[in-house]
């Protein structure tokens, strides 16, 4: 166990003890600001015991949980994880975990302070989805620490509950509300993107068949079978390592789904121009190609593909582009609700309120449950039941 030390600092005391190590250097645990002496040592002991939980019968490792979540990085995620999935945990352990909870040692790791700190992020603002993935993520990398490591006993976020439906945080949820992007917009946003431009692709994938936007910007010509109208989701495209590259569709949602008219001509138009813009383009044409890491290369690297999100001399139109068009869309057209997903969102919502069957919703836009296209369908569903009711009222 620590030394507790104290000390007075101007008119106010602090205490000190020494916490695990980090990256090989001595971590000082330390808090000021009470008033009295006697203040400081209450406060400083229950921190102190609450920190060497010295509860545990037996002695596990000394490692602070900054440093096993390093070594669970590189031990288990990278080696059975997608390269995205351990981006996002690096991303959350590095913002979110660390920060709270990585000076602990490994063994000082309580259910309370493991409640404590989803209820914080709860009490910031934090949606209920991302608290699940980091609840998740503290039950996993705890998991490995029980067996196979033996490193503590038993996994202490087992018992770490999610608040209440009904629970309302001090700071708003941050989670954000779905636009419905109406005709109108729609109409509006295409004429400022208009064919040929290389947003308009992109905006109509989303809004006619519901794509993702890593989705959209993976889709290469061998993806589209004009013939039987149909278009084949097998991958996403992501930065990871300074290429983009190829992965499997989000949830593995591998789909095949069907394409209208509308989108049949913009498709067909598109491929048209690029075959004829290889032609005026000659030897300045550039010719893409992906390697066995899936990643795009103008390098000559791998296998050639022709991708349906392209520019006029065939290099890559990347998904970084839709941020300058959300930009327009945002400020020059007036429509600030407007994001990527919207056009996704409002692609669901006319299939519902068209009467679309709601597992053939589920299938096409590859949601990893239904529960999620219920939610579409029940927002749907309420404003059908407001409308009805207005009918009712202009009846006498």
């Amino acid at each position: 166990m620590g030394e507790l030390n104290y000390r007075k600092r101007g008119l106010k005391w602090e205490y000190r003890f020494e916490g695990a190590t980090i990256d090989g250097k001595r971590k000082q645990i330390s808090k000021g600001g009470f008033r009295t002496k006697n203040e400081c040592m209450v406060a400083g002991t229950k921190a102190l015991a609450e920190y060497n939980n010295s509860g545990f019968a037996f002695t596990p490792s000394e490692i602070s949980f900054s440093d096993y979540l390093d070594f669970w990085m590189s031990q288990y995620c990278k080696v059975n994880l997608k390269n995205t999935t351990c981006d996002n945990y690096e991303r959350k352990i590095r913002l979110q975990i660390k920060p709270a909870l990585g000076a602990y040692k490994l063994k000082a790791l309580t259910p309370a302070a493991l409640q404590s700190f989803i209820n914080t992020k709860f009490n910031e603002g934090y949606s209920r989805n991302t608290l699940s993935v980091l609840k998740g993520l503290l039950t996993g990398c705890l998991g490995y620490a029980v067996e196979p490591l033996g490193y503590i006993q038993t996994n202490p976020a087992h018992s770490v509950k999610l608040p209440s439906m009904r629970a309302k945080a001090k700071i708003p949820t941050r989670g954000k509300t779905k636009a419905i992007i109406t005709e109108a917009q729609m109409a509006a946003i295409l004429a400022r993107f208009p064919e040929g431009h290389s947003c308009h692709i992109p905006l109509l994938l989303a809004y006619r068949c519901g794509l993702r936007l890593g989705e959209a910007f993976a889709l290469s010509w061998d993806d589209v079978d004009l013939d039987a109208r149909t278009i084949d989701i097998n991958k996403q495209v992501q930065m990871q390592n300074k290429y983009w590259t190829f992965s499997d569709p989000k949830y593995d949602s591998f789909r095949t789904i069907k394409i209208d008219p509308i989108m049949l001509r913009a498709l067909s138009a598109a491929k048209k121009r690029a075959e004829e813009n290889k032609t005026v383009y000659r030897e300045c044409s550039m010719q893409l190609f992906v390697n066995d890491k899936k990643q795009l290369n103008t390098d000559g690297e791998g296998l050639p593909v022709n991708m349906v999100c392209c520019r006029e001399d065939g290099s890559y139109a990347q998904p970084r582009i839709m941020m300058h068009c959300g930009r327009v869309i945002h400020y020059e057209l007036g429509i600030p609700d407007y994001d990527y997903h919207s056009l996704r969102h409002t692609h669901a919502t006319m299939l519902l309120e068209k009467g679309a069957n709601i597992k053939a919703v589920q299938q096409r836009l590859g949601h990893k449950n239904i529960d999620i296209t219920l939610q579409i369908y029940t927002h749907v569903t309420n404003q059908m039941e407001d409308a009805a009711v207005k009918i009712l009222e202009l009846i006498p």
